[in-house]
């Protein structure tokens, strides 16, 4: 079938599948579901429709109340100043306008020594120029172009590669780093941490903004999930790392959402990672529902990637429980994904039903992201937000919709293609 054939398919099996898991919530929404207690002589109804939303209101509040904990509790971390050398990596790809954010920041952390290295592609002139000029400015700052182009994961990998450090932290271009991170990352690499984690969330600056800033926090109180199993997620910003963690996964793979894999990698390798949300940065958010959207959809292509990669790699082998975690971390991600179109039709049935019935998981969810936010205005990382903050329930229905769509493309239609974000700086 030749590419068009493909992309009709892709758009209508799309279309298809989003309509079918509406109907198929709808038509659940009538179920009746029937609790009999015996000894109390008791017999108890409820439509799934409330059911399904009611245990969703819960798990949202428990998580949002976790992720709420770790945001306002004090922070104990040991910070240490000075140690062996730490090499800040800062890959960066037409990023000439967003460049000095990342760097300036990593330079007033209180640690000695660091030295920051600004990994460019060669095609690239502009952000190499503007690397070049950081460079001069800054005796700790230095250029390394990227000999194995194409990816964030080669650019992080040839620069341990070329670095004579052991402990790494790791930066995106347009990240403003907490002026601790360094301190604290290496309170922990210090001791029993292979890997560390902090926190980054989209600097809400307009309406749109306000939605990407919603959408992380959503996704980060769903990754309290995964730390009930111990899978603890870790990335390729905002990070800290030790050669000898990096060693035993190979690096960073060259794959769409490398940060993602590297996850797993750890998780694996039974690495310890440990996260401190309190250890917060900030990144630029897309000003444009488009940007929002191609962002987004190019995470989401990376978690299907994800899935299809552990399912292969635990099918050659004899699969153990640390397959069955990992490959039940990723398909189940995707699968819930699908899941919430189903939520959104019970969602929908309740509001037709009784309008009052939505207000305790539309409260849970603001009420995840509320507090969040006061956290993170009260740090001096977000300003008041946007009135968009009233429309971030419809953040899980588009999570549906987009992971619908992700996963028809990346088996139908996609070809390696990564779509960037417009960054101004802002």
């Amino acid at each position: 079938m030749n590419r068009l054939g493909r992309r009709v398919m892709e758009r209508a099996g799309t279309v298809l599948a989003i309509l079918g898991l509406l109907v198929v919530g709808f038509l659940t929404s009538l179920d009746v579901w029937t609790v009999v207690i015996a000894p109390l002589f008791l017999r108890i109804q409820f439509l799934q429709g409330a059911l399904s939303v009611g245990t969703f209101s819960v798990v949202v509040a428990v998580t949002g109340a976790l992720l709420g904990y770790d945001v306002w509790r004090d922070d104990e971390t040991e910070r240490v100043r000075t140690g062996p050398p730490v090499q800040a990596i800062v890959p960066a790809y037409r990023d000439a306008d967003v460049l000095d954010a990342s760097v300036t920041s990593l330079l007033v952390n209180d640690y000695d020594p660091l030295r920051v290295v600004i990994v460019v592609e060669p095609d690239d002139e502009r952000t190499h120029d503007r690397a070049a000029e950081l460079a001069t400015t800054y005796d700790p700052v230095e250029v390394l172009v990227n000999d194995d182009p194409g990816s964030k994961a080669t650019a992080i990998n040839n620069a341990v590669a070329w670095s004579p450090a052991d402990h790494f932290v790791i930066f995106d271009a347009d990240e403003r780093a907490e002026p601790t991170f360094v301190p604290t990352a290496m309170g922990e690499l210090l001791g029993e941490t292979d890997v560390f984690q902090g926190r980054r969330v989209p600097r809400p600056t307009g309406p749109v903004e306000t939605l990407a800033y919603s959408e992380r926090v959503v996704v980060q109180a769903g990754y309290r999930v995964g730390d009930f199993v111990g899978f603890t997620q870790c990335q390729s910003s905002a990070t800290g790392v030790t050669r000898e963690a990096l060693a035993a996964v190979g690096g960073y793979a060259d794959v769409l959402t490398e940060d993602l894999y590297f996850s797993h990698q750890c998780y694996k390798a039974d690495l310890t990672v440990t996260q401190n949300r309190r250890c917060t940065s900030s990144m630029e958010a897309p000003h444009t529902l488009a940007d929002l959207w191609g962002q987004r959809k190019r995470w989401r292509i990376g978690h299907v990637q994800v899935s299809h990669l552990r399912i292969r790699e635990a099918l050659r082998g004899r699969p153990g429980l640390v397959d069955l975690v990992t490959v039940g971390r990723a398909v189940g991600s995707v699968l819930a994904g699908g899941a919430l179109l189903v939520l959104a039709a019970h969602v929908l049935f309740l509001l037709v039903l009784d309008a009052s019935a939505v207000v305790v998981p539309f409260a849970a969810i603001i009420a995840t992201i509320g507090g969040v936010w006061l956290r993170d205005l009260l740090d001096g990382r977000v300003g008041p937000p946007s009135w968009t903050i009233a429309l971030a329930p419809l953040v899980y229905l588009g999570h549906g919709v987009l992971t619908v769509k992700c996963a028809l493309e990346y088996l139908l239609t996609w070809e390696g293609e990564w779509y960037q974000v417009t960054k101004t700086g802002t």
